[in-house]
């Protein structure tokens, strides 16, 4: 990989006059080029009746287009080595791949075909919404996942983002062929679409295979974007518990809404979080409730990172029986957490680390990509990698705990589980 760090003077970034948007970065001794990037729509798109209705018509891009069945077009990808995936999340559909320089142009014509001519057969429409149902009934029985969308309820209530971008059996049940074809016809166009490629490529031959695919790309009746309405956090603490007989873990969130991604709060609380469940074996928390107290078979923090209200939560697997116990002790190490400074040594720390997974995290195509996008979608300066580690280094313990105090509301905890039935 290139010593260099991308920045401004080394990352390729222009706009086509159909809304479209390349960013490419070179790594010219690696054979292979690795592309990835978002476009309309998302979930937050489902009308109210039809949750599942955005993630449904992805999943049946990739069954056959007007011109290849399902068979021709995997056997296209797999006959050049490629691969090609789109899902889609709250705000907007993913895609990604990988393949030799040679043939980046045929996998980028390929994507257009796939997302601009989708064949919508009766056959794989009926296949793929059993294969939903299917993921979904798997989902109804996993204690993580329904822990997981009841912290969401209780945490976003009327916001879209309560509700999982699967959709539910009942919704999904309901949606019909025509249905599918109506969404795509309306949502799917290349305003807003955003592609970052890294690899055996230069950036100019890029972005010449680029005008040629996806740059050509029109649909003059593409709704706009849809917006996010306004997140009200909760005003009191919530409790809420998913029953599932016959399992033996139960799975915790204990969490509040996080700061926004693109703040100085959100790199001092990711320093933070690091400390509270991340760094070495789990953080402060794996340490205490793991380890010292063995309350959990895994415990760890994460701070939520995206467009739109996200959160800061800590996700813990327990002994049913320990449940409450684990609880108790967990908002003990948030009191701790909001009371008095992490450590000098606990900051040297994991700010050396973070400071080592910058470089990392530049290794592969695939990570470099990634960054793009995310510099992209945020808003950040080219030359945001090179900012970075002053700003990490500039964060102080008194800046840390000022910011679990405006977010760690202890009285405002939203605690969602699932597992066996309370007592």
């Amino acid at each position: 990989m290139n010593n260099s760090m991308p920045d401004s003077s080394t990352i390729l970034r222009e706009t086509w006059n159909n809304g479209t948007t390349l960013l490419a970065y070179p790594n010219l001794t690696s054979p292979a080029v690795y592309f990835t990037g978002y476009m309309q729509p998302g979930s937050i798109a489902d009308p109210d009746e039809m949750h599942g209705l955005a993630s449904f018509t992805t999943d049946m891009l990739m069954t056959g287009t007007k011109h290849l069945n399902f068979q021709q077009l995997h056997d296209k990808i797999e006959s050049i080595g490629a691969s090609l995936s789109l899902s889609t999340g709250h705000l907007s559909t993913t895609f990604f791949g990988q393949c030799l320089r040679e043939d980046l142009e045929t996998i980028w014509s390929l994507l257009v075909e796939v997302i601009q001519e989708p064949a919508f057969t009766e056959k794989q429409f009926k296949r793929v919404r059993n294969q939903i149902l299917t993921g979904i009934a798997i989902q109804n029985q996993d204690t993580a996942e329904m822990a997981s969308q009841a912290f969401n309820r209780a945490l976003y209530g009327s916001h879209p983002y309560a509700h999982p971008e699967i959709g539910y059996a009942q919704t999904v049940s309901g949606i019909r062929l025509e249905q599918l074809e109506s969404f795509h016809a309306n949502h799917y166009g290349p305003n807003g679409l955003v592609m970052a490629v890294c690899g055996g490529i230069e950036p100019e031959v890029a972005r010449e295979i680029f005008s040629r695919t996806l740059g050509t790309w029109q649909n003059n009746t593409q709704s706009p974007p849809e917006t996010l309405p306004p997140f009200t956090p909760p005003a009191s603490s919530i409790r809420s518990h998913v029953a599932l007989e016959g399992k033996n873990q139960s799975d915790l969130i204990i969490g509040v809404p996080a700061p926004k991604t693109v703040s100085r709060d959100y790199q001092v609380c990711s320093i933070g979080n690091s400390i509270l469940g991340q760094y070495g074996m789990m953080g402060r928390i794996g340490k205490v409730v793991r380890e010292k107290a063995g309350l959990a078979y895994e415990v760890s923090s994460h701070l939520g990172a995206g467009i739109g209200p996200t959160a800061w939560t800590i996700v813990a697997g327990v002994n049913p029986d320990n449940l409450e116990k684990a609880i108790a002790l967990l908002k003990q190490e948030l009191v701790r957490f909001c009371s008095e400074p992490v450590t000098e040594q606990e900051l040297q720390d994991v700010k050396t680390q973070a400071m080592g997974r910058l470089p990392l995290s530049l290794e592969t195509n695939a990570g470099i990509a990634s960054i793009l996008v995310s510099i992209e979608r945020y808003g950040y300066s080219l030359d945001h990698l090179h900012q970075l580690p002053s700003i990490i280094e500039s964060i102080t313990a008194e800046e840390i705990l000022a910011s679990a105090r405006r977010y760690w509301d202890l009285d405002k905890l939203v605690i969602a589980s699932a597992g066996k039935a309370l007592e």
